[in-house]
Order: structure tokens, then sequence, then C-alpha cells
């Protein structure tokens, strides 16, 4: 509890600083009572969020282009090129929106390597989280062993996609690209001692009560927070909220593998890394699943160069929560589009999430919702 005598001080942070998701600006009242020095110790008192500083205008982007003819593969492209760490996620809520306009039934073995690529995604994201927050907590030999493992995995997939990350692979009705039998086995066989290392990994991490002195009761949210707040994925997840679009609406391959739900009750920093951490796990497992009971078959629907007019929705859960596109227009052309995504609801519980923490645990409470603000500013 800070003495009236407490002094106190306004700091702007950002919009571009280390430590800071690009684009995002905080201005923060901290007070300290050492009179002569406002520093790492000082307690945030009140803070303020902007965005808006790196705005990409998708949305606007396509209504601009609509008078000269957007064609919906340029569309596709815009999306997919939105954000890095959730493209697939992205593509994937676009594709299905139009396909359920169109009327596509998306043939199994697509489906099924559809799932591989999601779930891919969604390791690769987490873990990069996982190891930005061992290196926060200045504990290299962690930071090292995840990085090594997610390097690891986007290299066995670059035999697939033929590039380190698995753009263009998505399109309308199924994918642009099959994966030879030879290049499943051994993705496959790599996924799984991937998963091996990974977990010796995760059951230390999670056992770590030095880890958890730091993380456990840093920004708790509580279930009804959450719930008010309409946050989504892993952040909602940590607090007890059980929804996953995966398992709630469940399509294509989905409805075959059926998803578990991670879910812890804390509502903290521990327990978000926690529910990521975990998700990692169940996301190999249905990878390998997936991988395992490969069906033959055609890469693309029948007519999916065809498309017809109309409105649909998609509806994908990425690695930061549900992503809903929404997609309006004619046989040629793309004429409206709305895309949403778990990192915009987020933005909006910064500044209760950050009051009452010291100002050294800063970046350890922005890593622990892991803001994409690419997505979020679309």
């Amino acid at each position: 509890m800070l003495s009236p005598q407490a002094v106190k001080r306004m700091v702007n942070m950002g919009p571009y600083q280390v430590g800071l998701p690009v684009g995002l600006r905080l201005g923060l009242e901290l007070s300290t009572e050492r009179a002569d020095l406002l520093g790492w110790d000082a307690e945030i008192v009140g803070a303020q969020a902007e965005h808006g500083y790196g705005y990409i205008g998708l949305e606007e982007r396509v209504k601009q282009a609509t008078g000269e003819g957007v064609e919906w593969e340029q569309a596709l492209k815009l999306v997919e090129g939105l954000c890095g760490p959730c493209s697939q996620a992205n593509t994937l809520a676009y594709t299905q929106a139009v396909e359920a306009m169109a009327q596509l039934a998306v043939p199994p073995r697509a489906a099924y390597l559809r799932l591989v690529l999601a779930e891919t995604e969604r390791i690769i994201s987490h873990l990069m989280n996982a190891a930005d927050t061992m290196a926060a907590l200045d504990l290299p030999n962690r930071e090292a062993v995840l990085r090594d493992l997610r390097e690891r995995l986007v290299e066995a997939f670059a035999e697939w996609s033929e590039r380190r990350f698995q753009h263009g692979l998505i399109t309308f009705g199924g994918l642009a690209r099959d994966i030879a039998e030879k290049v499943s086995r051994n993705l496959s066989l790599e996924a799984r001692h991937i998963e091996r290392a990974l977990r010796a990994q995760i059951m230390s991490i999670i056992r770590s009560k030095e880890i958890a002195s730091r993380l456990a009761r840093l920004g708790a949210i509580s279930a009804e927070e959450a719930i008010e707040a309409g946050l989504r994925g892993p952040v909602a997840r940590a607090s007890g909220v059980t929804t996953d679009i995966r398992a709630d609406f469940p399509t294509g391959t989905y409805e075959d593998e059926a998803t578990t739900i991670v879910v812890q009750r804390a509502g903290d920093a521990f327990a978000r890394l926690v529910v990521r951490l975990l998700e990692c796990l169940e996301s190999f497992r249905l990878i390998e699943l997936a991988l395992d009971d490969l069906p033959h078959g055609p890469m693309r629907a029948k007519g999916s160069n065809r498309l017809r007019g109309g409105s649909a929705v998609g509806r994908v859960e990425g690695p930061r929560g549900e992503v809903l596109c929404w997609v309006r227009g004619t046989p040629r052309e793309l004429t409206g589009l709305h895309l949403s995504t778990g990192s915009f609801p987020t933005l909006g519980i910064l500044p209760g999430l950050l009051r009452g923490h010291k100002l050294e645990n800063l970046h350890l409470l922005l890593l622990s919702v892991d803001l994409c603000m690419p997505c979020a500013e679309r």
C-alpha cells in the first residue's frame, strides 16, 4: 500500500519500443515510495492503451479495390499476408466463408492436411511465446530448448511446403499442393520426436517453483471478467472459460478427431503459459492422428474455380482464439470483408490487467496475453 507521500509520474511507452508489441502505445501512471528515483520497482496505478499506429486497413483496401474488380484470389493473398504468425488461421477463416457461400465441400484428404497446417501454426506460435517468456524470466537454457524445438518443427514442414512457413498452400475448395507419401511419413516421425522432447520440457516448466513464483497471481483475470470482455483463446481458457471453436463448432476433420479443451482456473500469467504449452501437446496429438489416418483422394473440390455470389461466415480457432471472417460478393469479385481476430478484445483489458503491478513485470504481463497487433489492427 503506497503512502500519501508516494511520488507519481506519467510515462509514455511505445508505439515502437523494445518490449512492447509493435504499434501499441501505453500511457502509464507510476507511483513509488522512493522520492529520489522512479525505477522498475514503481507500481502501475493507472494505464491507458492506444493503438492504430500500425493500422493496415485490410477491409478498406478491399472496398477501394472493388471498383476495379478485386478478385477472390487477390483478396486471399491480402488476408494471407496480413500476419505471419496467424496466416493459416486467417486464411482458413476466409476460405471457409467463401466455401460456405459457394457450397463447396472440401475433400477429406485436403481437410486432414488443413488440420495439420492449422495445428502446426498453433504450436509454432505458442512455442515462440513460451520462449520469449523464458527470455523475459532470464532463463536462457529453457529459452534455447524451446526455440530449438520450434525451429525443428518449422524445418520439418518446409519439406512439404517448400518454404519455412506454409504460405500459399490453402486455396478455395482445398489445398494447392498435395504431400508426398514419403514426406508425410518423415513428417509424422519427426513430429513424434519433437513432441517427446517437448513433453519433458513442458513438465519441467510446469513443476518449476522458480517460474511459478514469478508468474503466479500476475495479471489474474477471473472467468466473469473474461466472459464480460469477450476474451478468446488461451487467455480465456486460462481463466476457466471452456470455449474453443474446434470443439464447440467443429468442421472438417475436427468432427472426426475430437479436440480436448485445455483449461486452467487461476487466470494468471502462469496459467496462460501452462495452457499454451499443454495445447502444443494436444496439437501434436491431432497432427499425428491426421497423418496416420490421411485418406487418399483429390486436393480440391469440383467447381472450386466457379464461385457464386452471396454472403457467408467462416470461423476458425487460431493461436490467439477465434478468427471470424464475413464475406460478401458476386461470382466474380469480393465486395465486402470483415475479419475479427482473438487479439482485438484483449486490447480492451490491458489497462485493468496492468494496474497494481510493478513496472518490472510489464513485459511479462504483455507476453502473457500474447497480443498480435497486425491482426488486432487489420
